[in-house]
This record gives C-alpha cells, sequence and structure tokens, in this order.
C-alpha cells in the first residue's frame, strides 16, 4: 500500500456490529431504505434488513455475485447456473427474461437491463426482456456502470477504460486508460482500478485524471457524492480518503474483502453520519457508523419566535379589589422556580413550502438538531422525536401575568413572550439534511411580553416596547402572524379540546353579598396533572422572514442561496401514558358587587404552550352542593376535592358556602373537605352533595 501520509485510524466514533450474524460472499447490495440484499452461505440469495432482522432467502434461489434491486423491488441476479434471473423481493413471480445469461452481476439504469454475456457482450435489455441489443458489438470483462444520461462505461476484455452510449453510438476511450475492474462515475468523475492497482479519478472527458493520495486498490471504489471514496486496499485494509487524495484514514481498523457499499446519510444517536456495509476478510456481512462533516456551514436570523403564550385571569372590580386578608389585590398567575411554560418546537416541516436552501449540488433541505439558549429559557431534547426540541422557563425566570382592571375575562390581556434575537447555525450533511442550532444573536436574549390588544391595536403600544419590536423588523404582518397562536385572541370562545384539556381545578367568581363586604380572593396552586384516555397531537405553524446573519462558509460547493419564511412549528403530542405535571401559583378573586356574569371559572391546560387558560363554564356543572358547619353557618372560601370514576376535581366554596364541579362523571363518588370523606351520587337526578361538618 502506497501512502503519502500516516493513515488515521477511526474507532472513537464509531458503531460497528455484524449485521444478523450473517456471512456473504460478496459485496452486498443496499436499498435506499437499508434492506440488504446479499450472497449468502452456499450461494443463497438472501435479504436481511439493515438491524439484523428479517432474514430470509429469497424463494430458493441462488446467485454467483452481488444483486442488483431496483426501486420498484425487482432483484436481478446471476444464478449459480449462470443465467439472468430477475425475483420479486419477497421472493415471488421468478422469471427469466430475454432468456439470456450473464457471468457477472447486472445493472439495471432507466428501464434497461445492462449485463455481459456468456460470451463477455456488453448487453442492454429491456426489463421485460422484449428488446434487446448488443452495444457497438462491444466486449466486456465487467459488469458496466451506466449513467442516467446514457453512456455506458466498462472495462473491455483488452482492459482498456471505455465508455460508449447506450444505443452503441461514440465509442472513445477518453484519457487512454486501462483497468482491471468495472468503473464508477459520480459528479462528472470517474473512478477506476488501474492496471497496477492504482486507484484514479479522470473527469469524463479525460482531459484531467489523478492518482488518488498514490493509493492502490483490489477492487472498484465506491464514491459518495460529497467527495470521499471508500475501496478495498492492495492489504484488505477498508481505506477512506477524499477524492483529492487527502484525509486518509481506516475507519474502525477494518479488512474487507471486496468493494464496501455506503448507504443513506442519517442522524444516529444524535450524529450525522453515513452507513458503511462491507465483507469482512472473514466473509462477515458487516456495517459501520461513521460520521460525515457538513458541506456547509453557516447562520441566519428569524424576526423572532413565540417562547409562549400565557392567559391572564379573570379581573377583580376594576383592578382595585379590597381583601380583609390581602389588601388591594389584582388576580394574577405566577409561573415561577415549579413552572415550566414553554413549548415544543419541530422543524421537520420548517422548510417545506417556506424558506429554499439551495446550492450548486442542488441541495433540498429539511431537518434539524438542538436548542442553546440562555438563562432566562432552558431547551432539551425530547426522546419520542428526533426532529422536536423543547424550549421552557428555566427555574431563575419568573413570569407573573396579572388579571385585566375589569371585571370579567379580556383576552386582550393575555399576553406573548416573543424573543427578537433568535440565531440559526446552520450546518448542511450530504444526504438532503441539514442540522440547525438555535441560539441567540447577540449576549443575552432580548425577550418581549406584548398583550394581545396591543399587537390587535399597536397605537396602544408603549413606546419602548414599539421601539423593540420595530428594531427586529416586525410588521403589521407579523403581529397579525402572532395573534394567530392564541385562538381567543379575535374573541372567539369555542375552546378546542384538542388543544385545552381541563383541569381539575375550577372555582368560584362571585360578587359579595353587599357593596361593603369584601370581595372573594384566594392564592392556589394551578396543577394540570391531565392524564389522557386518547392520543392527542397539536400544532401551531407560523411563518417567519429569515435573513443570512454571516455568509456560509461552502465546502464542496461555490454558491448557497436562502430566500423566503421559515416556517416554524410549535407542536405537543400527548396520550394514555402522558401526565403534565404543570404548576403555577395564582391569586384568584371574584368581581366587583353589580356583577351579573357567569359564577365560575374552569381552568384548562393549553398543552401547545403549557400554560393556563382561564374560561367560564359552557355547560351546567354535574355535581353541587352547600357546606355548612356544624351549627349550619354557611362556611365560605373552603377547599373541596371530589373524587369519582379514578378522576379527582378541586374547587372552593363561594360566600354562600356553595360549591358546583364540572365535567364529573356519573357514579358513587367522595367528597373530602380537610382530610374527613362524604360519600356522593354523582349524576343525572342525584340530589345536592349538602355537607354539613361534625
Amino acid at each position: 500500500m502506497n501512502m503519502t501520509a500516516p493513515v488515521a485510524e477511526s474507532t472513537a466514533s464509531d458503531i460497528q456490529n455484524q449485521i444478523g450474524n450473517n456471512s456473504t460472499a460478496s459485496s452486498p447490495f443496499v436499498t435506499a431504505d437499508e434492506v440488504i440484499f446479499f450472497r449468502g452461505p452456499n450461494n443463497k440469495l438472501m435479504r436481511v434488513n439493515s438491524d439484523g432482522t428479517g432474514l430470509s432467502q429469497l424463494g430458493n434461489n441462488t446467485t454467483n455475485s452481488t444483486p442488483f434491486v431496483t426501486s420498484d423491488g425487482w432483484v436481478w441476479f446471476q444464478g449459480t447456473d449462470d443465467k439472468l434471473y430477475k425475483v420479486f423481493n419477497d421472493g415471488s413471480q421468478l422469471s427469466r427474461p430475454g432468456a439470456n445469461d450473464t457471468t457477472s452481476s447486472p445493472t439495471v439504469v432507466g428501464g434497461w437491463v445492462y449485463f455481459r454475456g456468456k460470451n463477455n457482450q456488453l448487453y442492454r435489455m429491456d426489463s421485460a426482456g422484449s428488446e434487446q441489443t448488443w452495444i457497438g458489438k462491444q466486449n466486456t470483462n465487467s459488469t458496466p456502470f451506466v449513467t442516467s444520461d446514457g453512456w455506458v462505461w466498462f472495462q473491455g476484455t483488452d482492459n482498456k477504460l471505455y465508455k460508449i452510449f447506450n444505443d452503441g453510438s461514440q465509442l472513445s476511450r477518453p484519457g487512454a486508460n486501462d483497468t482491471i475492474s468495472s468503473p464508477t462515475v459520480v459528479g462528472g468523475w470517474v473512478y477506476f482500478r488501474g492496471k497496477d492497482n492504482q486507484l484514479y479519478r479522470m473527469d469524463t472527458a479525460g482531459s484531467e485524471q489523478t492518482w488518488i493520495g498514490k493509493q492502490t486498490t483490489k477492487s472498484t471504489p465506491f464514491v459518495t457524492s460529497d467527495g470521499w471514496v471508500w475501496f478495498q486496499g492492495t492489504d484488505n485494509h477498508l481505506y477512506r480518503v477524499f477524492n483529492d487524495g487527502t484525509q486518509l484514514t481506516r475507519p474502525g481498523a477494518n479488512d474487507t474483502a471486496s468493494t464496501p457499499v455506503i448507504g443513506r446519510v442519517e442522524i444516529s444517536e444524535g450524529t450525522v453520519g453515513e452507513w458503511v456495509y462491507f465483507q469482512s476478510t472473514d466473509n462477515k456481512l458487516n456495517r459501520l457508523f461513521q460520521p460525515v462533516a457538513p458541506i456547509a456551514t453557516g447562520t441566519m436570523r428569524p424576526k423572532y419566535y413565540i417562547l409562549t403564550v400565557l392567559y391572564a385571569p379573570p379581573g377583580m372590580n376594576g383592578g382595585g379589589s379590597v381583601s380583609s386578608v390581602l389588601g388591594n389585590v389584582v388576580s394574577s398567575v405566577n409561573y415561577s422556580s415549579a413552572s415550566s411554560t414553554g413549548t415544543a418546537t419541530s422543524v421537520s416541516s420548517s422548510f417545506k413550502d417556506g424558506v429554499t436552501v439551495e446550492t450548486s449540488i442542488g441541495l433540498n433541505i429539511p431537518l434539524l438538531t438542538k436548542f442553546e439558549v440562555d438563562a432566562q429559557f432552558n431547551a432539551s431534547q425530547t426522546t419520542t422525536d428526533q426532529t422536536s426540541e423543547t424550549i421552557t422557563s428555566s427555574t431563575t425566570f419568573a413570569q407573573n401575568v396579572p388579571g385585566p382592571g375589569a371585571d370579567g375575562i379580556n383576552h386582550d390581556h393575555d399576553m406573548f413572550v416573543l424573543m427578537l434575537n433568535p440565531l440559526i447555525g446552520v450546518a448542511i450533511y450530504p444526504g438532503n439534511i441539514m442540522q440547525w442550532n438555535m441560539g441567540v444573536n447577540g449576549p443575552v436574549m432580548n425577550i418581549q411580553f406584548p398583550y394581545v390588544g396591543w399587537l390587535k391595536n399597536p397605537s396602544t403600544m408603549p413606546p419602548g416596547v414599539k421601539q423593540q419590536l420595530d428594531a427586529a423588523g416586525l410588521t403589521a404582518a407579523d403581529y397579525a402572524q402572532i395573534l394567530t397562536a392564541n385562538p381567543f385572541a379575535q374573541g372567539a370562545t369555542a375552546i378546542d379540546s384538542n388543544r385545552f384539556v381541563p383541569t381539575p381545578q375550577t372555582y368560584p367568581y362571585q360578587p359579595p353579598f353587599s357593596a361593603s363586604d369584601p370581595v372573594f380572593t384566594n392564592t392556589i396552586t394551578l396543577q394540570s396533572s391531565v392524564t389522557e384516555s386518547e392520543n392527542h397531537t397539536v400544532q401551531n405553524q407560523y411563518s417567519v422572514s429569515v435573513s443570512v446573519e454571516a455568509d456560509f462558509n461552502l465546502l464542496l460547493t461555490p454558491k448557497l442561496k436562502i430566500t423566503g419564511s421559515l416556517e416554524w412549528t410549535n407542536t405537543n403530542s400527548y396520550g394514555t401514558s402522558s401526565t403534565s405535571t404543570q404548576t403555577a401559583a395564582a391569586t384568584v378573586g371574584g368581581p366587583a358587587f353589580g356583577y351579573s356574569g357567569p359564577t365560575d371559572v374552569v381552568v384548562y391546560w393549553d398543552t401547545l404552550y403549557s400554560s393556563f387558560l382561564f374560561a367560564f363554564p359552557a355547560a351546567s356543572p354535574t355535581v353541587v352542593g352547600t357546606l355548612t358547619d356544624a351549627s349550619g353557618k354557611v362556611v365560605a372560601n373552603k377547599a373541596i376535592t371530589l373524587t369519582v370514576g379514578g378522576k379527582k376535581f378541586e374547587t372552593f366554596t363561594n360566600q354562600q358556602g356553595q360549591y358546583r364541579f364540572y365535567g364529573a362523571p356519573a357514579g358513587s363518588g367522595s367528597l373530602v373537605v380537610d382530610g374527613s370523606p362524604f360519600a356522593i351520587t354523582v349524576g343525572a337526578g342525584a340530589p345536592p352533595g349538602n355537607i354539613r361538618l361534625h
């Protein structure tokens, strides 16, 4: 083995295994979905999934070489009787189109089968076997290589390297080269094994040629679209070298008995890489995961990112309620150290229709990776979906949402938490894969909390907030887009049961008995703690224009262009095994004397943004009753828990000692007050659950 630099043996980041304890007698064939077809022990024609499962022989067929599998599932192969066969990938429909013989593996391109006949003739036949030609009356010593534009490259029986058009015209010998195995053509370059085993690369016109890294090979090389050349050395070592002759390595310190085959580029255990399939020198069928480097890197800047949506609780007496316990108070919800409001963000389709990322080799990209943000919001990768990430508020970042300064529910007081300086680092990999990495454009996050009412009517927005949004480039169209993340921003009252799940908690929203009485107030802990009986998925998609914040560093290509709008996808899936533990502290209270609206509040959990929504009940209560003490006096502001049908519900009594539960199923239940249980029947026609404490 000749080399100009030491060989690096790559082992630390490699994942390697023998595939299902299988043996092979030739190079494998790997399909786009990573199913492996190979010549097994006793020449059996075999298939197996890349993880070693699904091993089977295709019918009772045997083969003398590597099979060729088409995208529609047909397996073409040289039988052990040297006949040319095709069979479907489940082993059915065996046939012998054209009744041909072959002395090497066939290859299929564009509906035509190219093969070496029994007398070394170079043939082309349509896949039905009805039309066949001896291409230019040429002979070959091996399997030909056929390009998508119709050129057939082959090793002649005189060991010269030829190309010819598939109609038999334009025979030529570019570069006047010899070869002693099949050539391969990738990206306008021909790679071949020279007569002295040299590993060569030549442009298809034959005007430029290099001996790649002064390396030698024992078989046809395999070349990836990003320029890596994998080959079996003359010492039977498995090597990889870049097509300019640099970066020679020996991945995994492996040996190989034939040409290696490279599968698709994918993400495994958080690393972008490709699977290398090969026949080891002890004839084991192995695969090796080899990390790959990006072919382009850079950054781009969306205008904003919606971190979460926070809903205001009902207002209290014009914001100036007086409580005998708390003094002047307003309703509010505090998401602090016990909370994790935020959302999962999926970008599996973020670049689908909006952002076009183009390079000179035509990459068209859809994927993602990991967020990194500062101490105000934390990021974590989900375990169930590799294409989503979760950004949540950190334990050091409290968010307090006050109620409006008027009685009732007013969604103009809901607020958005916007990050105005997201920065996306992008890495583009072979195989149309892009990883991105979300950070901050600047030393810290620029987080703003615009109210719904401000975005609906920007003239009411404080100048300082407006200045921040203007500086980030937000326009009226962006305001309208942001508002769609809150379905109640425009006055809607229907609650989407897929996105908003009722929590076990309700509380009374009742005015005092007289103008001189204090307004009802209490401090409660909101808890979602919801386990659903059905699987749910909820999404919010919104488009944000992007700008290139820094030039992309293109490793292999001269240009890259980004246009359009990025489509963020906030998503959440929850189901039979999903239980939320979101909590928040809330100061809740009633309206002023004279209020005539609804007198109960139901608390919902926004499964998308992990925040709490407050709404008036849309249906009648399923349980009602009155709580009195031992002397018969009503007990106000007392917590009561109902358990029925395996579900738990919580509420408080109002100023008249009355309580109401919503959404409880029918059945025998139990009310608990101050740790004491009371039996109750829930359902239509059931009597009120009046409780007298002893």
